[in-house]
């Protein structure tokens, strides 16, 4: 079985990217509301919570819940 190379250049730097304490889908779904307030507001959320942001560079689930929530705070918001 032949693995292409772009998924195996994928896997390799989620491996590199692993943490001794990671968030799961669970976890970041409940700082999800928080976490996109902290963005649209632009305040530097990898220093305020860097498991929700790790965790959203390699979840492409929680990804795509983020920038759809993240579309509506910021469309919400006086002047947009």
């Amino acid at each position: 079985m032949q693995i292409p190379i772009d998924k195996l250049k994928t896997m390799v730097r989620g491996v590199a990217r692993t943490q001794e304490k990671e968030y799961s889908c669970d976890d970041v779904y409940q700082l999800l509301d928080e976490f996109t307030e902290a963005v649209a507001q632009g305040k530097d959320v990898a220093k305020l919570m860097p498991l929700v942001q790790q965790h959203l560079e390699m979840c492409p689930d929680c990804r795509e819940e983020f920038e759809a929530l993240l579309r509506v705070v910021r469309a919400a918001q006086p002047g947009a």
